[in-house]
């Protein structure tokens, strides 16, 4: 129901969201030694982070991919300029954008989302 492409270039890439009815794309970024492999992961989750925070001082929104590879908790998250600082593996978008997408996914810890990682 719910589909997060990554598409993934030198330094940056474009993160577009898709569900019915609406559409968003935006740049993404991450950090550029440790990612995300390539690939489609099924059963993602909006939810939110238990040990980090959003700009309101609240649990951090956020898109959890399960059964990444080398990785034990891996996230779409927010962050700021300069982003790739703000990722330690995550995909990391601006925070506007990351709650409009949040926002969208119902209901949420659905496992209804897949992402899809290219490059």
């Amino acid at each position: 129901m719910y589909k997060i492409t990554i598409t993934r270039m030198a330094k940056e890439g474009i993160l577009t969201f898709s569900a019915p009815g609406k559409t968003i794309n935006t740049k993404c970024y991450w950090n550029l030694t440790k990612k995300i492999p390539a690939g489609t992961y099924l059963k993602c989750s909006a939810t939110t982070m238990a040990r980090k925070k959003n700009s309101k001082g609240t649990a951090r929104e956020a898109i959890f991919l399960p059964n990444v590879a080398g990785f034990s908790e891996i996230f779409i998250h927010m962050g700021k300029a300069p982003f790739e600082k703000w990722s330690d593996g995550c995909v990391v978008i601006e925070e506007d954008k990351l709650i409009e997408i949040y926002n969208a996914i119902t209901p949420k810890n659905g496992h209804n989302v897949t992402v899809v990682i290219n490059g």
